[in-house]
């Protein structure tokens, strides 16, 4: 027996193994357009409902005393939607009214028609049509049913995505409300201190706006990894992009790629401009031979990593420790220390101020 193509069976399946009864339904349905496979004994009968079919055909004959254990399991582990149907041929007075084997066959078989022999031609295929066309129904009721889970599918799925959608707009919502109260407080310290240090509203002016735009600056390249991290290659080239103008070639830059997280690249940002600030005032940038080079490495052996950046500046006029510490140290020092959780150190060498820094790369 081979298994049917069509995942809406029509096939009838035929048992009974006495006779010509078989092959003479076989003819009749065929003669009406219902295909048929006919049965050798209860083993082919079942694997043929398990493969599929639209009804069975069998003869009282062929399963009064037999086992039908096999077959009442299948039965009963029908899914929802399904009932199949049967066509039980019985002998005058065979029905269940009268005989207890037809009776037991009936709570067998379930979905049962008797139909008493002999009988005409036409007889057979109107009960078949009927139990056929209740058949489609089934067919139909399991069409929705797939379509029904389906949907649930998709609406479950969709209620997922907008439940994850929501969440992801609340952990935004919360990541900008961090962000701007951080940033909020680093305006409010940097205006703080730089109006505190510097000795006329001019020079006030001046600090505060370059170091605002220097914040802004290193915001823009986070939006532009939505607040993901930054390169440090990057976040390096922002920060002395506004003193590329007195040469190119005063900045040597090199290291390898590393990724920062937000925090660690506002940080650096913000040292950079404080000592690209000093250099042009009082160091290396202040003079036509001064150069700053600018490099870092990482060391992997330490979990999580470290990263060594340096700022050192050449060529430029000589270098005496100050008798104070302005602001821009401070921030470097303490600030920068703090919010990279590392080691950060200013030397004012002779050459050239030094800054380094060691921290852990989160």
């Amino acid at each position: 027996m081979t298994r049917p193509n069509n995942p809406h069976s029509e096939r009838a399946l035929i048992l009974a193994p006495l006779g010509r009864d078989a092959a003479i339904a076989a003819s009749l349905l065929g003669e009406a357009n219902i295909p048929s496979v006919i049965c050798a004994n209860l083993q082919e009968l079942h694997r043929g409902l398990v493969e599929g079919a639209g009804l069975g055909l069998l003869t009282e004959e062929a399963v009064r005393t037999a086992d039908l254990g096999p077959i009442r399991q299948w039965i009963a582990a029908q899914p929802p939607w399904s009932d199949l149907p049967f066509i039980l041929l019985t002998g005058r007075g065979g029905g269940p009214e009268r005989n207890p084997a037809a009776a037991r066959l009936s709570e067998i078989l379930g979905n049962v028609t008797f139909l008493e022999r002999p009988f005409h031609p036409t007889t057979l295929i109107s009960v078949a049509r009927t139990a056929l066309r209740g058949r489609h129904r089934q067919y139909e009721a399991r069409a929705r049913l797939e379509e029904l889970r389906e949907g649930e599918s998709r609406l479950k799925t969709a209620l997922t995505a907008e439940q994850r959608g929501a969440e992801h707009q609340r952990l935004l919502i919360d990541e900008l409300n961090h962000r701007v109260k951080n940033t909020l407080a680093t305006v409010q310290s940097i205006a703080t201190q730089t109006l505190r240090n510097a000795e006329t509203g001019d020079e006030a002016y001046a600090s505060l706006e370059t170091r605002l735009l220097a914040l802004s600056r290193a915001h823009d390249v986070l939006t532009r990894e939505s607040w993901e991290g930054a390169d440090l290659v990057e976040v390096v080239a922002q920060a002395i992009a506004p003193y590329r103008g007195r040469g190119t070639e005063r900045f040597r830059i090199s290291g390898p790629d590393v990724r920062l997280c937000p925090r660690m690249s506002l940080a650096i940002a913000m040292a950079i401009q404080e000592l690209a600030t000093n250099a042009v005032k009082y160091g290396a940038l202040s003079s036509e031979s001064g150069a700053v080079e600018i490099d870092w490495s990482v060391r992997n052996g330490s979990v999580p990593p470290r990263l060594a950046f340096r700022w050192s500046e050449v060529g430029g006029p000589t270098v005496r420790p100050p008798k104070r510490r302005g602001f821009g140290s401070r921030l470097i020092e303490r600030n920068l220390a703090r919010d990279l959780d590392g080691a950060v150190e200013i030397r004012f060498e002779p050459a050239g101020v030094v800054c380094t820094v060691d921290a852990p790369i989160a």
